[in-house]
């Protein structure tokens, strides 16, 4: 019988899922959270969607006039009146600001109470 150690000094790492932080002003990377809050109102939402309004929202036309906003300080309701106002400024197309909507109303939907 031969009993052989290992000597090896590498860690063994576990293949657990990347935890997103969520940023207290609400702007951080939608995941399968926010995914699944919208899609109890709107089902043809996708997570390439939401991902597309996150990009716009903190990298894209809402920023080349601002930073992004604390999505959390606006409730729902006032979202679409900014959306229809900022979109137009910003020159977003409908589809762009579909994506840009529907991603706040996911991070909305997850806020924290």
């Amino acid at each position: 019988m031969i009993i052989a150690a290992c000597s090896s000094t590498k860690n063994s790492t576990s293949s657990s899922p990347t935890v997103v932080s969520k940023s207290s002003n609400g702007i951080y990377p939608p995941g399968m959270e926010e995914l699944a809050a919208i899609s109890t109102q709107y089902q043809d939402v996708t997570l390439d969607k939401l991902n597309q309004g996150h990009v716009l929202y903190t990298q894209g036309a809402c920023t080349n006039c601002h930073n992004p906003k604390n999505i959390y300080r606006h409730g729902t309701s006032e979202w679409k009146g900014i959306m229809d106002d900022m979109a137009v400024k910003a020159q977003l197309s409908d589809t762009e600001k579909d994506a840009v909507y529907k991603y706040v109303l996911a991070i909305k939907m997850k806020q924290p109470k």
